[in-house]
């Protein structure tokens, strides 16, 4: 009987053994544990535009399991994308299967207008043993590179129509189109004909971000005898990338300078004395290159000269036509001998009605009297003491008579 117990709690034991053995395989069958080694891409950093290869190595990681019915499947946000399908199946993946077999590729379209930085890759691999189902998840971060790449146009013009004599401000855009933003950018201006003006020929601009624009305003002048045309403006930008490397642009824009009449004033030919008011012919002539229409002409008030403010009025005056205006001048008694700067205000209109002003400064020369000139302007003087004389002597004489 004792011997019977014994046996039957052998039998009882061995059995709870391999109960416990055969739960342990079963435990161990349920997850194969696929694991993602390793990731690849076909470009680090990749680059706006291109399309990226991301190959996913993924391995059973249990010698005696396999899992079934694998899916990899890749997530992504902007600025990435995924060529075709973003999942990939194989039936069966084992621990002793080829590296090939576990490679699941992807491509991963970049946009045109992405920006430098890091963007991470979902992947989501599920998979079944026994008709449980397991999942794994990873992060795969991806780096879009590049450097900085500029174009750049006029954003303005101030005033639009530049003609000669004209100071301008011309605002240039530069507009950064590469994927990473550029520092410390400068820019200058030179050019042949218009003059930058040379407070303003270097300008700092700071940072540029990717995709951004920033603007620098250079101030012009176009001489007042600058013949009409087409002028070159060559600005230059200079910069350091993310990585501090330098890159420099050109850039060559053309200022046109439209034709215009413009004046000259003459009145070499005035002959004037101190405290003297007299008619004077002032010559004006269009140096310009282009017809004035409806002149009106007057004389600016500077001493030691003044006018009763007369304008005179022109209809049309040709480029290189001359006209002689009359005015009447005054001078003051104190004037100094010398020519004496007197300043015109010309109006008038293009051949196309827009309005103009502009200015012809000239020398007005004066001189001091002879003396001959002081007794002729006397003379009244000298008759009235003459005749104060004669009066006294003839009174003299008829008091003698008598």
């Amino acid at each position: 009987m004792e011997n019977n117990r014994n046996m039957a709690s052998r039998l009882m034991a061995f059995a709870l053994f391999a109960l416990v053995a055969i739960s342990g395989l079963g435990f161990a069958s349920v997850n194969p544990k696929l694991q993602l080694l390793n990731a690849t891409l076909s470009e680090t950093p990749a680059q706006p535009g291109h399309v990226l290869a991301l190959s996913l190595h993924i391995k059973s990681m249990e010698s005696d399991n396999c899992a079934e019915r694998v899916a990899v499947q890749v997530a992504v946000s902007y600025p990435l994308s995924v060529r075709g399908a973003d999942t990939q199946y194989v039936e069966l993946l084992c621990s002793r299967d080829s590296d090939s077999k576990g490679t699941f590729t992807f491509y991963l379209p970049v946009d045109n207008l992405a920006t430098s930085g890091t963007y991470p890759v979902s992947v989501s691999t599920t998979y079944e043993k026994k008709f449980t189902k397991l999942s794994e998840s990873n992060t795969v971060n991806v780096q879009v590179g590049g450097v900085p790449s500029f174009a750049a146009s006029v954003a303005a013009s101030s005033p639009v129509d530049i003609y000669p004599g004209d100071t301008a401000q011309v605002t240039v855009a530069f507009q950064n189109t590469g994927p990473s933003p550029a520092q410390s950018a400068f820019a200058s201006a030179e050019s042949r004909g218009v003059q930058v003006k040379w407070a303003g020929q270097t300008q700092s601009i700071g940072q540029v971000l990717a995709r951004g624009s920033a603007n620098a305003v250079f101030t012009i002048e176009a001489p007042k005898d600058l013949e009409a045309g087409t002028y070159p403006l060559n600005v230059k930008l200079a910069y350091s990338d993310q990585y501090g490397n330098n890159g420099t642009k050109g850039f060559t824009f053309y200022v046109p300078v439209k034709p215009k009449a413009d004046f000259v004033a003459d009145a070499s030919s005035a002959n004037l004395l101190p405290g003297q008011k007299k008619e004077v012919s002032v010559a004006l002539t269009n140096t310009g290159k282009q017809e004035a229409r409806k002149v009106e002409v007057r004389i600016r008030p500077i001493y030691p000269f003044s006018t009763d403010g007369t304008v005179r009025y022109i209809e049309s005056l040709q480029p290189g036509e001359t006209v002689n205006l009359t005015y009447v001048i005054t001078v003051d008694k104190d004037a100094t001998s010398g020519g004496q700067l007197v300043g015109t205000i010309v109006n008038f209109e293009d051949p196309q009605g827009r309005k103009f002003s502009d200015t012809a400064d000239f020398a007005m020369p004066v001189r001091m009297p002879t003396l001959v000139e002081e007794l002729v302007a006397y003379w009244y003087l000298v008759a009235a003491g003459v005749l104060a004389v004669a009066f006294a002597v003839s009174k003299k004489m008829g008091g003698k008579k008598k």
